[in-house]
């Protein structure tokens, strides 16, 4: 087992999240905020809680010694800003410790439906500690508007701590990778073309939470209309077994009209301008960094409506096949409207704001109270 390097003194800021591979969400925003902060010459660990995943001396896997590596932080550390983008809860729980013990800034950002799910159906103690951690907060990113509103309303945050900053930030053209001989072939062969990105199984409220099982169903749907129909899905991660029945299901169910790409891919961009339109089918989510990122490239969306979603995604309802199907029929007949929508909006670089909040935080001497732009 390889050891990994000892940290190096504490920087004055520490990132503590995960880095990819495996790639996903948070993964892929910590990556290229990571990128940028290194850009700007800002003085930063990003710790990986998730993989051995590391590029030293700017990211470090603590995957292995991830306990007592909390500990260590917790009573020795001396950054100025600490900033959690994970929805472990245990790593939340040690955070609010540390933020208890050692002064700093604190910064937690919050995907998906974790704070929720914590603060209504978890139990009372659960919900209590969430407040308590959400209290120590200097700030709390929130990444769409659900979230913010929730800790404004439920958890009593001032609204000068609640920031709305959603996790997308521009893919560095320079690394934009060319897709792989085999997935060229597929483009070149299937028309009209989707994408989509998931991981295999993964379940929310009883359904697969990236809806694999409505992508299948669809694709079966839609090769009457159009015969050379293909959807070509990402798979991030999951299970190896579960994985492989799930290429299997594809095969047995809609042939080559559904391609499951197994294998990391370290650049999606080429593949998501190669496609007419990205489909994302989540029965929950957080923001969905890969929606915006579709959006930037100027991809049209067509998506479930089970989170607020940015302008102009097409949405149907939720775990809905039927409005499924003919949103995204609406969609493949009026491309030339749905892209020209798209051209008109553009995503905003996320990581303004977040480099922003840091000066913010850092400009102040108390360990208590950030003050900024809020949501």
């Amino acid at each position: 087992m390889k050891t990994p390097p000892r940290p190096m003194d504490w920087p004055e800021i520490a990132l503590i999240g995960s880095y990819p591979p495996p790639y996903g969400g948070i993964g892929v925003h910590l990556q290229r905020l990571a990128e940028r902060l290194e850009q700007e010459g800002v003085d930063f660990v990003l710790y990986n809680t998730v993989s051995d995943s590391q590029r030293p001396p700017r990211v470090l896997s603590i995957a292995r010694r991830k306990r007592a590596w909390y500990l260590r932080f917790c009573l020795r550390h001396r950054c100025k800003i600490v900033h959690l983008v994970t929805v472990n809860w245990l790593s939340r729980l040690m955070f609010g410790f540390t933020a208890r013990w050692r002064p700093a800034k604190y910064v937690l950002s919050i995907h998906g439906k974790s704070i929720s799910e914590a603060l209504n159906d978890a139990g009372p103690i659960r919900a209590r500690l969430t407040h308590w951690l959400l209290q120590r907060m200097d700030a709390v990113v929130a990444c769409n508007p659900d979230i913010a509103r929730e800790c404004l309303e439920r958890v009593g945050l001032p609204r000068e701590r609640v920031y709305m900053i959603p996790a997308f930030i521009p893919p560095d053209p320079a690394h934009a990778a060319a897709l792989p001989e085999d997935i060229r072939g597929y483009v070149a062969t299937h028309a009209p073309l989707l994408s989509a990105v998931g991981w295999i199984g993964k379940r929310h409220a009883g359904k697969d939470l990236y809806g694999i099982d409505m992508l299948i169903d669809l694709v079966a749907r839609l090769q009457r209309p159009y015969p050379n129909i293909g959807l070509i899905l990402c798979v991030n991660g999951g299970p190896p077994d579960q994985v492989d029945a799930a290429v299997e299901t594809t095969r047995s169910r809609v042939g080559d009209h559904l391609l499951m790409v197994t294998e990391p891919l370290d650049d999606v961009s080429r593949l998501f301008q190669a496609s007419q339109l990205f489909v994302r089918p989540t029965n929950t989510d957080g923001d969905a960094v890969s929606i915006r990122e579709a959006l930037h490239l100027g991809v049209p969306v067509v998506t479930s409506d089970a989170v607020p979603r940015p302008e102009p995604c097409v949405l149907f309802r939720t775990r809905d096949l039927d409005d499924f199907e003919r949103q995204v029929r609406s969609a493949l007949s009026d491309l030339p409207a749905l892209r020209a929508r798209v051209a008109a909006c553009k995503m905003p670089d996320n990581a303004v704001p977040i480099m922003q909040l840091y000066e913010e935080l850092g400009d102040q001497r108390s360990c208590r109270g950030a003050t900024g732009k809020s949501w």
